[in-house]
């Protein structure tokens, strides 16, 4: 496990981590252009508020296998002992990946009753939002 200085945030799950794309375990953020139906600019909310997360903290990632997306490089991350997963699904910035883990599902439940972030703007699920940018079969 190798400890970094903060690193860039490409979007609200993903991150440059000691020399590799990592996505953050367990959740699924917006995606950097994705706005709710309201016009709210989830993804860019999200990249901001995970920035904010690490912003001259230490930032510790431990990389994990996932069965569900075989190449991709997931890790939990914390900043100052804090679980970035868990604070991104409690403040209403990321879903819980189910299909990965149902560690994050409590804070996901906790920030829909509060109606947090994409809860309070009627936003698309990460995952299905990316189904629909992909382009029509030809």
């Amino acid at each position: 496990m190798a400890q970094a200085p903060a690193s860039p945030v490409i979007d609200g799950d993903t991150l440059r981590y000691d020399g590799a794309t990592v996505h953050l375990w367990g959740v699924d953020a917006p995606e950097v252009g994705q706005t709710c139906a309201d016009g709210w600019p989830a993804g860019k909310m999200a990249a901001d508020y995970l920035r904010g997360l690490i912003h001259n903290r230490s930032l510790v990632c431990d990389h994990r296998q996932s069965q569900s997306t075989p190449g991709t490089t997931y890790a939990l991350c914390k900043v100052d002992g804090k679980d970035l997963s868990a604070a991104m699904a409690e403040a209403g910035m990321a879903w819980a990946y189910t299909s990965q883990t149902k560690d994050y599902t409590v804070q996901e439940t906790n920030a829909m009753i509060a109606v947090f972030g994409v809860h309070a703007h009627d936003c698309m699920k990460a995952w299905e939002w990316r189904t629909r940018q992909l382009p029509p079969r030809q």
